[in-house]
């Protein structure tokens, strides 16, 4: 699929426009993290984001290279065989609209499953980084992008998606990515306002917990509605009272490029500190869905 000449031109075109809109993303949300810090950092920047980098760089070519060609290819093979929305004569903005929450709704159900036993394998390192910030957002295992490919590309071909709404929603995908893992302090009152809708730092920070059942909240990509529709939402746990990380992999010495490529390979640790102990908190006042500070 990815020999296709429909398919490398759509690649070609997205490259020149989602690679500057990306950057920018990317360039105001380090600004903000750095003027406006949201939890207090834990290990320096220079320690952390070469290994960061280091693992995204092999996991950014995997995705350009395999995961998106194919999720391409599958969905202009679901428009010659007239699968899903194909079929229906739909008006634009209604067909639009389906195409774009199909696609946020499998990042959310896709996410759900990377916390699954064999896919954590892949995931945990993502999640055992010991602080979070932009550099979070592009740290995921390469093996974690292929094993997405049947999914993502299959439901979303299934459903009848177009090529063209396919790559927009990943540009909107990567932005948020960015945002939301980002150490970015905003006005509570103005971030409480997006969480009606969208993902933000607050709210993903307490995905990031070491504290298992808020690790198992908020798994929304964009849009915060699954989140709410599953019972998966949480946002009740103030910032600096989180601890970032797994806490069964508490050790920076571990935190190596050449360590986290094979980390895949090695057993599952339970969800504990070396010392057997299990990270709790006590029950927040008030309701979990009022987010705070």
């Amino acid at each position: 699929m990815s020999a296709s000449p429909r398919v490398s031109t759509l690649l070609r075109r997205f490259d020149r426009w989602a690679t500057p809109v990306l950057a920018v993303v990317a360039v105001a949300v380090f600004v903000g993290e750095v003027v406006r810090p949201l939890r207090r950092r834990t290990r320096p920047r220079g320690k952390r984001w070469p290994v960061n980098v280091g693992l995204a760089a092999p996991s950014l070519v995997g995705m350009r290279l395999t995961l998106l060609p194919a999720m391409v290819g599958l969905t202009q093979l679901a428009a010659r065989q007239r699968w899903g929305l194909h079929r229906l004569r739909l008006p634009e903005p209604v067909r639009l609209l389906a195409e774009l929450l199909v696609l946020d709704y499998v990042a959310y159900s896709w996410h759900r499953l990377l916390h699954a036993p064999f896919l954590w394998r892949f995931h945990r390192v993502h999640h055992i980084d010991l602080d979070m910030d932009l550099s979070t957002g592009w740290r995921f295992h390469a093996g974690e992008m292929l094993a997405s490919i049947p999914y993502r590309g299959g439901v979303t071909a299934l459903v009848g998606v177009r090529p063209g709404t396919l790559l927009a929603y990943e540009v909107v995908f990567e932005a948020c990515t960015a945002f939301h893992h980002s150490n970015w302090r905003l006005p509570i009152t103005l971030e409480r306002r997006l969480t009606h809708f969208f993902v933000t730092p607050r709210v993903h920070g307490i995905h990031h917990s070491v504290v298992h059942r808020e690790t198992q909240s908020n798994f929304g990509v964009v849009l915060t509605l699954w989140d709410r529709l599953h019972r998966t939402w949480r946002v009740n746990v103030p910032q600096q009272e989180l601890t970032i990380g797994v806490p069964a992999h508490p050790d920076p010495a571990e935190d190596t490029v050449s360590h986290l490529l094979r980390l895949p390979l090695e057993p599952l640790r339970p969800w504990a500190r070396p010392n057997g102990s299990v990270p709790e908190r006590a029950p927040q006042p008030g309701p979990i869905s009022r987010l705070v500070e």
